[in-house]
């Protein structure tokens, strides 16, 4: 019995922990019921906002919560299927990622590279 805690204990700690999604949540939302996009920034541009899309809702980010960070997560509802995009706004003009398909509990991770969005993970 006390090897099979051994394994059980581990497992279900793990289980957890990755269950929680902490900094992930949205009140009134399961984690299944949100999307959290991460957009990685290699392109050296000053950005004055960026905007995530979805079927449920919107997420924004504007340039003085940026900083000088180059990793940004975004979060929506999304129940269900659906869709959502990106846009990166400068001052001079904005990107934006084709609409792409996703689930309540995806967590895409997006990267900005030379102009154009690549996709680096889709879950």
């Amino acid at each position: 019995m006390k090897k099979l805690s051994l394994i059980i204990v581990p497992i279900l700690l793990l289980v957890f922990l990755v269950s929680c999604n902490i900094g992930e949540t949205i009140e009134g939302f399961k984690p299944n019921e949100i999307i959290v996009v991460r957009l990685d920034i290699e392109d050296d541009i000053e950005i004055e906002k960026i905007i995530l899309y979805s079927n449920y809702g919107t997420d924004s980010i504007l340039k003085n919560e940026i900083g000088e960070r180059r990793t940004i997560n975004l979060k929506t509802p999304q129940k269900g299927e659906g869709l959502f995009s990106i846009c990166v706004f400068t001052s001079a003009n904005h990107l934006c990622s084709e609409q792409s398909y996703v689930e309540g509990g995806y967590r895409p991770t997006i990267k900005l590279k030379n102009g154009e969005f690549e996709f680096v993970k889709w879950f």
